[in-house]
C-alpha cells in the first residue's frame, strides 16, 4: 500500500500532466495565447528578482508588476472565454481543493491527509473490503422486525444495542472493555464489528479485522513452516482486535492453543478486542472448553442480536 506522500505525489502528477495536455489543446485552438502564455512567464522572473534586489520604490514597482501579471492573467481568461473554455481549464484541476494536493492548508495537516492515513489503516487492518459498504450508517434498521419469544419488540432491542456499540467505538480508547457480539446467522454482527473498526481507525487506533479461521491460518503457517515470515504479532500489538465468526474455523488442539494464546494475551495486557459468532454460550463452552469459555462469558461484555436473517428476508424480497 503506497503512503499517504506518494498519494499526494500521484495526485499533483495526474492533475498537472492533465492541465498540460489542456494547456496544449489550447494553444492549438486559440491563435495569440501562446503570447499571452509567453508574457505571463516573463512576469514571475522579473518579481522574484525585484523581491532579492528590494531598494528603493520597491513597493511601487512589486504593485506594478502584480497588476501587469493581473491584467495579463484577465487577457488570457477572455481567449479561453471567447474560443469557449472555462476560465481555469488550463489549470491543475487537483482532487483535494482546499490544499491542492500537497496535503497542508496554512501550515496545518489538510483534512484529506487524514481521510487517506484512515483509508491506508482501513486495508491494513483488513476492513477495506467490508468498509467499502459497512458502517453504522448504512445499517437499515427496518430489517429487524418482530418481538422476541418475551415479547420485546426486536427493533428496540437491536436500536439499543446499536447506540452502545456507537458509543463504544467513539469513546474508544486502549484498554476498552472487550465486546462479545453473540446470535444467529445473518442478524448484522461482522456489519456491526466493521462499523466499529471504521470508527475506532479514524479515532486515529490501530485495528486489525480477521476471521477466527484467518487468524488460526496465520499461526499454522508460521508453527508449520508453511510461511515462517507470517505476521501473527498484529493480533497481539494491536489496539483493537476484531475476530469475525468464531465457531466457523476447523477445530484442532492447535485451533483451542492459537485462540486461547491470543484471546488471554489481550486481556491480560489489556488490549481491547470484539468478537463474534453465531454459538451460543453452550456451544461455546462445548467445543472451546473451560479456558476460552470462562473468558468470553467472564471478561466480555455480550451483546446478544436477535431477528430473523436479513440475508434470506432480502432475498425473498428481490
Amino acid at each position: 500500500m503506497d503512503s499517504v506522500r506518494d498519494v499526494l505525489a500521484l495526485r499533483r502528477e495526474r492533475a498537472d500532466a492533465a492541465a498540460e495536455a489542456r494547456k496544449a489543446e489550447l494553444l492549438r485552438k486559440i491563435p495569440g495565447l501562446a503570447g499571452v502564455y509567453a508574457e505571463i512567464a516573463a512576469v514571475i522572473p522579473r518579481l522574484l528578482s525585484l523581491g532579492v534586489s528590494g531598494g528603493e520604490g520597491y513597493e511601487q514597482k512589486s504593485e506594478a508588476l502584480h497588476a501587469e501579471h493581473e491584467n495579463l492573467i484577465k487577457k488570457k481568461n477572455a481567449l479561453l472565454a471567447a474560443a469557449g473554455f472555462p476560465e481555469d481549464y488550463d489549470l491543475p484541476q487537483y482532487f483535494c481543493k482546499a490544499c491542492g494536493d500537497t496535503g497542508f492548508v496554512g501550515g496545518k495537516v489538510c483534512r484529506c491527509v487524514k481521510e487517506e492515513r484512515a483509508k491506508i489503516a482501513y486495508y491494513a487492518s483488513g476492513l477495506g473490503k467490508a468498509l467499502e459498504g459497512q458502517s453504522f450508517d448504512t445499517l437499515d434498521l427496518s430489517y429487524y422486525r418482530g418481538t422476541t419469544s418475551g415479547g420485546i419488540s426486536v427493533r428496540k432491542m437491536m436500536e439499543s444495542l446499536v447506540e452502545y456499540c456507537k458509543y463504544y467505538a467513539k469513546s474508544f480508547t486502549p484498554g476498552a472493555e472487550n465486546l462479545l457480539l453473540i446470535g444467529g446467522s445473518g442478524l448484522g454482527k461482522t456489519h456491526i464489528a466493521s462499523s466499529i473498526g471504521k470508527a475506532v481507525i479514524n479515532k486515529g487506533y490501530s485495528v486489525v479485522y480477521e476471521s477466527a479461521q484467518g487468524l488460526v491460518d496465520a499461526y499454522e503457517a508460521v508453527r508449520f513452516g508453511k510461511d515462517p515470515s507470517a505476521d501473527t504479532k498484529r493480533f497481539t500489538e494491536c489496539d483493537l482486535l476484531i475476530i469475525d465468526d468464531l465457531g466457523t474455523e476447523f477445530c484442532s488442539q492447535f485451533t483451542l492453543s492459537a485462540l486461547f494464546g491470543v484471546i488471554n494475551y489481550r486481556l491480560m495486557n489489556k488490549l481491547s478486542t470484539v468478537v463474534t459468532t453465531n454459538l451460543g454460550f453452550a456451544e461455546i463452552e462445548s467445543i472451546y472448553k473451560e479456558r476460552i469459555y470462562s473468558r468470553l462469558r467472564g471478561e466480555y461484555k455480550t451483546l446478544v442480536f436477535c431477528g430473523e436473517d436479513i440475508r434470506r428476508i432480502k432475498r425473498d424480497s428481490e
